[in-house]
């Protein structure tokens, strides 16, 4: 129960990105839940799986990225084949008794695949989600602006009023990851992905020292 409570609390502070959130706590669910036969060798799977979800979530908790953070389309693709490997290990004594766990694996990855299509449509059509950025920082009045769409994508955009909205609002940008391409300013972006990469940037433009305008995309 407690590697479950965990996963779930990481989950929960990465909601900004409900894709990558389902899809890290599955496995440890399925585990825990309907494949484990013994509480040791369901300890040892499960602690595996854990380092695993956390090595997905835990970056994200942080406000980290980079190219060693898999990204949500290798979540999709590449978890489900992962984690049924490490759980037909140790199903292997049970398997002639059970298919269950090959068809709930089996269902998870079908799930991976559509949904990481799914995602890779809309990025490549520029339709930008939250990333990350929406629904901005808690305590300050946030009013989200037009959707503006082009050529490349669809660009969304919000502004920030309150006490030191400019200051609070890239605080928030970075806690979630992004970083700046240029010394001097500019786009922000945050990249993940080891094989398949995923890059989200946003630009901060201060209206006032009570206010703040943040536009995103993907690129």
């Amino acid at each position: 129960m407690a590697l479950i409570v965990v996963t779930l609390l990481m989950a929960a502070f990465t909601w900004y990105e409900p894709v990558v959130a389902v899809f890290a706590a599955i496995p440890m669910l399925i585990w825990c839940w309907g494949l484990a036969q013994s509480d040791r060798a369901g300890l040892v799977i499960g602690l595996i799986l854990l380092v695993l979800t956390a090595w997905i979530l835990m970056p994200r908790v942080l406000g980290l990225s980079g190219q060693w953070v898999p990204s949500v389309f290798e979540v999709c693709l590449f978890l489900p084949i992962l984690s049924a490997i490490i759980c037909a290990d140790n199903r292997r004594p049970q398997r002639a008794r059970s298919r269950m766990p090959a068809v709930w694996f089996s269902a998870f990855a079908v799930a991976g695949i559509l949904t990481a299509l799914y995602t890779v449509v809309f990025y490549m059509e520029g339709d930008t989600g939250n990333e990350g950025v929406w629904p901005g920082p808690s305590g300050l009045q946030v009013v989200e602006g037009e959707l503006q769409c082009g050529s490349g994508g669809c660009t969304r955009q919000f502004v920030a009023t309150g006490d030191r909205a400019p200051e609070r609002t890239r605080a928030y940008l970075d806690s979630h990851g992004f970083t700046a391409q240029q010394p001097d300013g500019g786009w922000e972006c945050r990249v993940t992905g080891l094989l398949l990469t995923y890059k989200a940037c946003a630009v901060l433009k201060e209206v006032s020292p009570t206010s703040a305008r943040v536009s995103w995309s993907i690129i």
